[in-house]
């Protein structure tokens, strides 16, 4: 499992696929409760690029709450509730769009 705080795109959707890892994002305002939840820190990568930016390998027991956004099967939610925003919103414009014809 990768834990960040931000969406991912195709090719970690299509490297968790391949790897059978999944990808969960940490819920707003969560930080207090997710470290709570560190048991130990096993490693850390990257250092280099900041503490935030850098890869923490850690064991955790009750972790959460989080939302898997990319699955084992690459599906990713994030994509999938921006295409359908997106297509809400067209839908919307074209009846404001025919609302306006008829009044005009």
């Amino acid at each position: 499992m990768v834990i960040g705080k931000g969406g991912m795109g195709p090719e970690t959707a299509k490297a968790c696929r391949d790897y059978g890892a999944v990808y969960a994002e940490l819920t707003g305002g969560t930080a207090s409760l997710i470290t709570k939840s560190i048991t130990k820190v096993l490693d850390v990568r990257w250092l280099d690029l900041g503490i935030p930016e850098a890869l923490w390998i850690l064991e955790v027991r009750k972790l959460g709450p989080l939302i898997v956004t990319i699955d084992a099967e690459g599906n990713n939610l994030r994509e999938k509730v921006m295409r359908k925003a997106k297509e809400t919103y067209e839908r919307i414009n074209k009846i404001y769009e025919g609302i306006l014809a008829n009044l005009i």
